[in-house]
């Protein structure tokens, strides 16, 4: 009954406090065919003209929402609103101190199911504008893999390492993933190749691309950058540096969707959704049918349907100039965290900073720095399954930062959800209290409506029984008074008085018994007493 109850309150607010936005798909996906950029590295600026922006209605000229957001949308008469939001860093996490000298620059952070932390680094490599030809060729095939093991778990409380391997295999490493299976993908740009590893490690499932061979068919990458999985196993390559593409695969590997190109432009203009600069980083939000891209240079985030690549919305405040990585969280209904980084061709007073977005208004609700007012060279970003805490990694030795949401957040947000695979009744019955916390219409009316339920069905339990009582008596009593006239060998109808109505035999008979006499189980009158002994002991033989 509770749980029957809870439902139809779920139901019930379902229709009357949830709002759906639509936005209209781009009918026409861009060519694949890319212009290559020739890039010297992931961190510095890129080496051509760089392109100016202007901020338009983009659901003028695509058919979309507006989904951007200006700094003119911000309220900078109430600096609190940055701090709706609020993440600190983790006194418990041991930055600055490094956490040994084999680990070079951290260029890729992800965060297993488990919640343990994978970081993705380059030992004594770095990328300068040397490491690779102008056709996008790595110049220092020559020095070997790295030597070090570049794929490190740390332990989420207190950033200890747990696990070390991935020796003697990759030349410079970019992007990791860590999937609900606790499959490892990882990216090198050097090789231009995306590999499986399964969760023991060192055990190689899949390998995509040509070692050494930057392309732009579907077999090939050239500097891929990231991974993203859905949890029934499609993934999303973000192909990367020259092609500015993103590729979707089946589980098994076969290409289903491309979309995307370079974008080489100068002058002032909006750069259309399917023209990318440097896609980045990836993230999913399966709960929204999403896949979204750190748009670097384009300083923007676009979101993609994840059936079609169709073209969904963009984010674009001023406040990003470089954006280095994009994650998401379900928590409160929907969070993008975004990495962003200073333009050092601008003279801005915005941090090199984090920022959190609301995923259903687009707004920019929070963000987070370290303790020394900015990040160094921030390249990739990671959120906690349960979404409680981010980590960040720089391209510096050894750098990766764990912060924390405040503790009044999480008691705001965490405890709200439900897991719709695994309801039991108390957690249906603690949802239905925080939807009718929600939904004012339905909490004022509740309590009214579940009392009327409860009062009709006891009137009608009350005539039911009573319908029943009176059909059994009738019964009974029409069974003896047959049983009487057949002992007599005759059939008659049988007629009562109307003062006589129906009685339990002679329980209700003012005549005294004697002894234990047989109660009589036949309606007889005062005055035939006499003349009905004889009948009585027929009866009851």
């Amino acid at each position: 009954m509770s749980v029957a109850v809870a439902l139809t309150a779920l139901v019930a607010c379902g229709s009357c406090c949830m709002s759906t936005a639509t936005a209209a798909s781009v009918s026409d996906q861009a060519s694949s065919d890319s212009d290559y950029l020739s890039l010297a590295t992931d961190d510095l600026q890129p080496q051509q003209i760089s392109v100016q922006l202007q901020q338009t209605d983009l659901g003028q000229l695509y058919g979309q929402n507006q989904m951007g957001h200006t700094q003119d949308n911000i309220d900078n008469s109430n600096f609190d609103f940055f701090h709706q939001f609020h993440l600190h860093e983790s006194s418990e996490w041991p930055f600055p101190q490094q956490i040994d000298n084999r680990i070079g620059q951290i260029s890729g952070v992800s965060i297993s199911k488990d919640n343990f932390v994978y970081i993705f680094h380059r030992g004594d490599r770095e990328w300068n504008q040397t490491t690779f030809s102008e056709n996008n060729v790595y110049r220092e095939k020559h020095k070997g893999p790295i030597s070090e093991q570049v794929v490190v778990v740390l332990d989420p409380k207190n950033g200890s390492v747990i696990k070390r391997w991935g020796s003697h295999r990759f030349y410079m490493p970019h992007g990791i993933t860590v999937d609900h299976e606790n499959n490892v993908w990882l990216t090198d740009v050097a090789l231009h190749q995306v590999f499986k590893f399964g969760p023991n490690s060192e055990d190689l499932l899949m390998t995509f691309g040509t070692a050494f061979e930057p392309g732009k068919d579907l077999d090939k990458f050239c500097k891929p950058t990231s991974v993203a999985v859905t949890t029934s196993g499609e993934f999303y390559v973000a192909d990367g540096y020259c092609n500015s593409r993103i590729i979707k695969f089946s589980a098994e590997g076969r290409v289903l969707l491309e979309w995307g190109r370079s974008t080489i432009v100068t002058g002032e203009m909006v750069v259309p959704p399917y023209q990318l600069w440097i896609p980045h980083a990836l993230t999913l939000a399966e709960d929204k049918e999403l896949i979204c891209v750190a748009d670097r240079e384009n300083s923007r985030v676009l979101c993609f349907n994840t059936n079609n690549g169709t073209f969904n919305f963009e984010i674009n405040p001023q406040l990003f100039q470089r954006l280095f990585s994009v994650a998401y969280s379900p928590m409160a209904g929907g969070l993008f965290y975004v990495l962003n980084d200073k333009n050092m061709d601008v003279i801005t007073e915005t941090l090199a900073q984090g920022i959190v977005i609301n995923a259903t208004s687009l707004e920019v609700i929070g963000q987070f720095h370290p303790r020394d007012n900015e990040f160094s060279r921030p390249h990739d970003m990671a959120v906690s399954p349960d979404g409680t805490s981010v980590y960040v990694v720089e391209l510096i030795r050894s750098h990766i930062r764990k912060f924390v949401l405040d503790s009044d957040i999480q008691n705001k947000f965490l405890n709200k959800s439900v897991d719709a695979l695994n309801v039991s009744e108390q957690e249906l019955m603690l949802n239905k209290y925080n939807v009718l916390e929600n939904c004012p219409g339905l909490r004022e009316n509740s309590g009214k409506q579940i009392l009327l339920i409860m009062l009709i069905i006891a009137v009608g339990l009350f005539f039911t029984a009573a319908i029943f009582v009176t059909v059994l008596i009738y019964t009974r009593t029409k069974s003896i008074a047959h049983r009487k006239d057949a002992a007599f060998s005759r059939w008659q109808p049988r007629t009562l008085n109307t003062a006589d109505g129906f009685t339990l035999g002679n329980i209700f008979n003012k005549k005294q018994r004697a002894g234990f006499e047989k109660l009589a189980t036949v309606e007889v009158s005062e005055d035939d007493d006499d003349d009905d002994d004889d009948n009585d002991l027929n009866v009851r033989a």
